[in-house]
């Protein structure tokens, strides 16, 4: 399948390059822009010329030279100086011991000397030595600037190194953006099928090398369309032979019960009875085992819902009557409160009559003899809630996750011999079905399970 394409493909080489090309020309303009910036200074005269102290002091050495003594106004601009003795001892001048020091081994066996950063000239008087430094790189005039600022050199310098690290930041951003823009059509894709959302076209990026990745996710897509729609054709049709099947049973069973029926109205003898009621008692298993196995194909399907206005006072009654009921086969007094209920409200009362006894039921189960039970129904903010709590042992951590899942049996202690691990799974269902939710937790009171359906009555 050919990708939609929404612009010209380029190769991610083409892209690179491009950005590179701009890096090397705002490189070249910024390097003139910091030559451009160097001459105007330059030629401002804000900045003396780079010679300019050596000048000034190839003017003033002779007169340093014939003088007794050495005073700072004999010092050019931009110099430092110290007078010593004939042996080396600092006598005077601006220059720190340690730097008097350094200048005078500089010219020790000569006339002038240098090191990385100055120069150093010597001059002779009676009976002394005066040994001034300079520096060969321009200087501010202004004696604040030379104070606070970096020396002109080593300021247009850092100015050009921090503009090309802006630039280099603002095209890896800009890069950034870009490619995370091409590379949005490939997480689209990704995130869908993730979702396992396949109706999507897929859209081209631009880049080539994408495009071959969007191109293969494509292939992937409809392979994986194809592979799930006959997996589920097949899963369907399981589940129909499995629901026709179920019901098909039921009838030779139903017979099978009514011919038992008959025969227990016959004289038998002893024996005969004993084979009889093996027959009815087989019959009958083999019936709940049917009814679980229709009640597991409804659940999967999804229960055609048929949702209607009731009497909220009549379904109450009913609930309540049955849960009594329930209660009273193990001696667990049910405790019953009803809060805000509508006096009418839409739904499909014999699943929600299913779903909410199938939670008392196991309630019931899980309790102790001569336990309690809570059973709370109450409206708040358009949504009823039906909450069922016992006096059991609780949902473990497995069963917090897991105890909704189809055929989850769990904890032996809070498992059903009746659902076969389909209990809350089918009330969730139901719940489901009413747009509504099944939350189960424990309870911080009993300590037991407790079990809570709300759904929707607008």
């Amino acid at each position: 399948m050919e990708l939609k394409r929404k612009q010209k493909v380029v190769k991610l080489r083409t892209i690179f390059i491009r950005y590179l090309l701009m890096f090397c020309i705002g490189t070249i303009c910024w390097t003139l822009a910091m030559l451009f910036f160097y001459s105007t200074i330059v030629s401002s005269g804000r900045v003396y010329p780079a010679n300019y102290a050596e000048q000034q002091l190839a003017k003033a050495k002779n007169a340093i030279a014939a003088s007794n003594g050495v005073t700072p106004e004999q010092i050019p601009k931009l110099c430092d100086y110290a007078v010593y003795s004939m042996n080396g001892t600092k006598l005077s001048g601006n220059l720190s011991q340690q730097d008097a020091e350094k200048a005078w081994r500089e010219v020790l066996t000569s006339e002038t000397g240098q090191d990385f950063f100055c120069q150093y000239v010597k001059i002779y008087q009676k009976n002394q030595v005066c040994v001034i430094r300079y520096s060969i790189i321009p200087q501010y005039k202004s004696p604040a600037l030379r104070k606070y600022l970096p020396e002109i050199d080593t300021l247009i310098f850092i100015l050009f190194i921090l503009g090309l690290i802006a630039g280099i930041l603002i095209l890896a951003s800009t890069f950034g953006k870009k490619l995370t823009r091409k590379m949005g059509s490939l997480q689209h894709a990704t995130e869908k099928i993730q979702s396992q959302d396949l109706e999507f076209t897929v859209q081209s990026s631009g880049v080539l090398e994408i495009d071959h990745l969007l191109r293969s996710l494509d292939q992937m897509k409809n392979a994986l369309k194809s592979s799930l729609k006959k997996q589920w054709d097949l899963e369907q049709a399981r589940r129909e032979q499995m629901s026709a099947l179920a019901h098909d049973i039921k009838t030779p069973l139903t017979i099978a019960r009514g011919n038992v029926d008959l025969l227990l109205e016959t004289e038998q003898t002893k024996e005969q009875k004993e084979y009889t009621a093996y027959i009815e008692e087989s019959a009958h298993q083999m019936e709940q085992y049917i009814k679980s196995l229709i009640e597991i194909s409804n659940a999967e399907f999804g229960y055609f819902l048929n949702k209607e206005p009731i009497d909220s006072k009549s379904f109450m009654d009913s609930i309540l009557n049955q849960i009594a009921a329930l209660g009273a086969v193990k001696k667990v007094t049910v405790h019953c409160e009803t809060h805000n209920l509508p006096k009418t409200f839409d739904i499909d009362s014999k699943l929600l009559h299913r779903a909410i006894l199938n939670i008392v039921s196991n309630a019931v189960e899980f309790s102790p003899e001569n336990g309690e039970i809570d059973f709370i129904a109450d409206a708040t903010q358009n949504r009823i809630r039906f909450c069922v709590t016992d006096c059991g042992k609780g949902f473990s951590t497995d069963d917090l996750m897991q105890a909704t899942h189809q055929f989850y049996m769990g904890d032996k202690s809070r498992s059903s011999n009746t659902h076969y691990g389909m209990g809350l799974f089918i009330a969730k269902s139901i719940a489901e079905q009413h747009n509504g939710t099944l939350t189960i937790a424990n309870s911080t009171i009993s300590g037991g399970g407790q079990v809570t359906i709300e759904i929707p009555i607008s």
